[in-house]
């Protein structure tokens, strides 16, 4: 399960994250300034942000498939048939997808206030869960009219995302910034409307050199262009050069800890490696129910197997 603390103001509660009690919303909280109310928007609310942004984006979904209109589909694994990952602790899906939903009305509105194209999501170490959240993420995202969503694998050494498509090796990402391959030969289209992938790829090269590149910064260029959002599935920060790299040329970042096994430690020097203009928020994935029901929604946020 996750929270999302997108700029939240209730310093007041206390979670557990790691060894200890630590009062993680308040230090959230004053990472940012201008923050706002932490509250679940109402059904209304939702509605209000994303129906005048649907007729705006018939011209995006048309400049996608003009570009990519020779590129391969494919169809993404299902669980029982359900798009989305069986949540954690056997929580009805419906309550994992709602809480999915809010997260993204927080990125719609963030969207909206800073232009925010391109977003990684990264984490500190692997198993936090960052790759089960950018793939649900990207599930909702794309479940907007005419709003055409790229999920990208940028973890090159794991490849946690293209394993759990099944296109761990195929051409991807990795392709792209060795050599001169093709964009439509590396984004595959998936049997969701709007919705496309592009796995990490094969190459001999060093992760960091490849970041490196020119053809880092021009990929991005080229997506931010051609689709609604770019969502980077990133490495974990830690201990890693490929990060910095990775984040420069994108416009947002949003980091994934875990209750019981992110340290405040880690976090904040997980947090000190984001340039804070480029926070968009933090989601607290795996956590306990607190007491106060305005919290209670929370904990049937993001579930599944944890990927790293």
């Amino acid at each position: 399960m996750s929270r999302f603390f997108n700029e939240s103001r209730k310093a007041s509660r206390h979670v557990t994250v790691g060894p200890r009690n630590v009062d993680l919303q308040e230090h959230i909280s004053r990472l940012r300034e201008g923050l706002e109310t932490h509250s679940r928007p109402s059904s209304s609310q939702v509605r209000q942000v994303l129906a005048p942004l649907e007729d705006a984006n018939n011209i995006a979904s048309q400049v996608v498939a003009a570009r990519l209109e020779n590129c391969r589909s494919i169809r993404l694994p299902r669980d029982n048939e359900q798009l989305l990952l069986v949540p954690q602790y056997n929580l009805p899906m419906q309550q994992a997808m709602e809480a999915y939903q809010t997260l993204r009305t927080r990125l719609v509105k963030h969207e909206g206030r800073h232009g925010m194209r391109s977003l990684v999501i990264s984490s500190a170490a692997p198993g936090d869960g960052k790759t089960l959240t950018a793939f649900n993420m990207a599930l909702c995202f794309a479940r907007i009219q005419n709003w055409p969503v790229l999920l990208v694998d940028a973890d090159l050494r794991t490849q946690g995302m293209s394993s759990l498509l099944g296109r761990a090796g195929a051409a991807g990402l990795a392709d792209i910034l060795e050599s001169d391959c093709a964009y439509d030969q590396a984004v595959l289209q998936t049997d969701v409307p709007d919705l496309y992938v592009l796995p990490a790829g094969k190459s001999s090269t060093p992760a960091p050199e490849l970041f490196s590149r020119a053809a880092w910064k021009e990929f991005i260029g080229w997506s931010s262009e051609s689709f609604k959002l770019v969502l980077i599935d990133s490495p974990p920060m830690l201990d890693l050069a490929d990060f910095e790299l990775i984040a420069s040329p994108c416009e947002a970042v949003m980091l994934v800890a875990r209750s019981g096994k992110t340290s405040l430690e880690t976090f904040t020097k997980t947090c000190a490696r984001v340039d804070p203009k480029k926070l968009a928020g933090v989601v607290l994935n795996a956590c306990e129910e607190v007491g106060d029901k305005d919290y209670k929604y929370y904990r049937y946020a993001v579930g599944g197997p944890s990927s790293s």
